[in-house]
């Protein structure tokens, strides 16, 4: 079966750990507990690893604005064709997880450094954040922690991502583990 590179998008240090720009490096915490593995860093591939048959989990090291260095150097390094990325979105309510394969960036910093390196047709784990009242506070917004975790998005999207490493089923995974907030 053809490796599966998931990388979670975030931002290293223990300062920036429960933000809601690090939401991919929490999924992957999750993913990797449960899969009995620790991350190892790997200071050529610019890159915290966790390997566990074939399945790679990546979370880069470069800070969110430079994701693609770290992407790009995994990728090619494992020779790897399959690749989802998790990451923070705005424009979707807090706690919501949708899925979608390509696509623009939409001004996330993580995304367009991603599809600076690697292109921009690979698949997305799209974890809902909301958006602040104003413009103006979308970076101290993004880098401020969680006020109350959105356990239950966590969860489905690190079921997914098990569901996706398994079956390598896209729209399987799309169609089962979308997640809408009743508001």
């Amino acid at each position: 079966m053809q490796k599966l590179l998931v990388v979670g998008l975030g931002n290293p240090g223990s300062q920036y750990k429960n933000n809601h720009h690090n939401i991919g490096f929490i999924i992957l915490d999750l993913l990797a507990s449960r899969l009995n593995l620790s991350f190892k860093e790997n200071q050529k591939l610019k890159s915290s690893l966790g390997l566990h048959q074939d399945l790679i989990l990546c979370k880069p090291l470069t800070f969110m604005n430079l994701s693609g260095e770290a992407v790009r150097l995994v990728r090619d390094y494992y020779g790897v064709e399959k690749m989802i990325v998790i990451h923070d979105e705005l424009d979707i309510p807090l706690g919501e997880l949708r899925f979608k394969k390509g696509g623009g960036n939409g001004g996330h910093n993580g995304l367009r450094s991603i599809d600076l390196h690697c292109g921009a047709d690979y698949m997305r784990a799209r974890c809902g954040i909301g958006r602040p009242e104003r413009k103006e506070q979308v970076a101290s917004y993004v880098l401020s922690d969680f006020t109350s975790m959105p356990t239950e998005m966590i969860e489905a999207c690190a079921n997914a991502i098990e569901f996706l490493a398994q079956n390598r089923d896209f729209q399987a995974m799309q169609n089962r583990f979308t997640l809408r907030v009743c508001q």
